[in-house]
Order: structure tokens, then sequence, then C-alpha cells
């Protein structure tokens, strides 16, 4: 089955939390597009008749249709990522392909698969990111996220280091540091929604920063989209706000 899609929830076990403090929005997107989470040691991983279920008696973070990653189990072709078909209680189940009916070996590990993004660029709360898929633009978008209610988003054509780069974009005359992307109405550590959807070209944000009014997502974007000249070596597009909208509903 197509792993290329991952979806990921802040009500999922071990998501990270977006909250009113500095850098939580860099830890989704860490978790979400490069890292993965909810790490576990797998109790049991038994195939019977073409599907692999997992036993995993501390809870899991997998949903159906979501992307797992295996590792360290023997035999070596159930390793690797997963779209998950069934979920009950702690078994995960997936489809397999080639494996004989039996019981796996070795220290097996089962986690939400990253997007397959690259953190390039690291700082203090700040962080570039991009696709590592050589057909795309490969086009970085570096976050800072050094407020607590919100964080600053643009694209670069190239970056050198953390501070440094060329073909911003929004460039500094169309909007002087970058598009915004909500986090909280308030300054604190109380949970606020989000959403994150991403294949290893494009994720989309969606995030509920009003306390008042959780239903109420602002989304962000960033990647490549399908152009519509050949061979287009900007068809890379950036999703914000042009001010913080923590006071507003968006």
């Amino acid at each position: 089955m197509d792993t290329s899609v991952k979806y990921f929830h802040s009500g999922m076990a071990g998501a990270p939390v977006m909250s009113g403090t500095v850098g939580s929005l860099l830890a989704v997107l860490d978790a979400c597009l490069v890292n993965g989470f909810g790490l576990k040691t797998v109790n049991s991983l038994v195939v019977s008749n073409n599907v692999a279920t997992a036993t995993i008696n501390t809870g899991h973070s997998a949903e159906v249709d979501t992307v797992v990653e295996i590792a360290g189990a023997t035999p070596a072709g159930l390793n690797g990522q997963w779209k998950v078909t069934a979920v009950n209680g702690s078994n995960v189940s997936w489809e397999t392909s080639g494996v004989a009916n039996q019981t796996a070996t070795g220290t097996i590990s089962l986690k939400l698969a990253g997007a397959g993004w690259v953190k390039e660029f690291s700082g203090a709360n700040l962080g570039a990111y991009r696709s590592p898929n050589i057909l795309g633009t490969r086009m970085y978008i570096r976050v800072d996220d050094t407020a607590a209610t919100f964080a600053r988003v643009i694209g670069y054509e190239t970056i050198s280091d953390i501070n440094t780069g060329t073909g911003l974009f929004p460039s500094a005359a169309q909007r002087p540091g970058g598009l915004y992307w909500s986090k909280s109405q308030v300054v604190d550590a109380t949970r606020r929604e989000w959403i994150l959807i991403a294949d290893d070209r494009m994720f989309y944000f969606a995030r509920a920063h009003r306390s008042d009014y959780p239903e109420g997502y602002e989304t962000g974007a960033f990647g490549d989209f399908i152009p519509t000249k050949s061979g287009d070596a900007y068809a890379c597009v950036i999703k914000g706000t042009s001010a913080n909208n923590v006071g507003g509903v968006y």
C-alpha cells in the first residue's frame, strides 16, 4: 500500500504539544516532518495470511491510514514503513506481501513514520527544512519560533546557514520577516489542536490557536505544487498570514 502521505494530529498518543511557548511549533515540525514520534517496543509481531499484527502492551499512536515504521524485526521484510489497515486496542495491523506466516523475532520497535523531510539548518528556536526529493525544487522553509504565540515563516531558494540565504519568498519588500503562523491566543503551556498532512514534497499544517473558538483552524502550507509549465524550477509555494492572527478568528 502507498505510504507516501503521512497524517498526524495533536490528539495522537505521544504527539508533541503546540502551545503558547517558544519553540513548540518547531517540536511539531521536527516530529512530523523529520523524526516521527510515538516510539514503542513491540511485544509481538505475527504474520498470518499476508497480514502483520503488532501487539504493543504500553499503547501506541497508530490510527487506521497512518503510516508506521518498523525496525529491528527478523525477517527483515517486515522492517520499513507500512500503512495501517486496522487498530484494535493494543494491536496494530497492516498488509504484507511475500512474508510467510510466522512470529517475528528481534528487538522490534514501532513508531509513526516522519514524512521524510530534512532539517538542514537550526539555531536557537530556529529551523530550516526542505524536501529530500531530487525531482522537486528543493527549496527551504525557514521557521522562526522565537516568539511565544506565533512563528514567522519564509521560503528560500538557497540557504548557507540558518540566518543567510537567497531568493526569499515573500521578499523583504513584500513582507519583512516573512509570514505568520499563529500558535496560541495566550502565552501559556496549554495544548492547542493541530493537524499536519505531508508527503516528501509538500505539507499542510492547520492550527486551532483560539481557546474560545477551538474549531477555528488556521492553515499554513509549504512545498511543491504541480506546475502548468514544463520544467518549472520555481513551482514552490508558501502559505501563511500577513499578520499575527491570534486576536481574531480565521
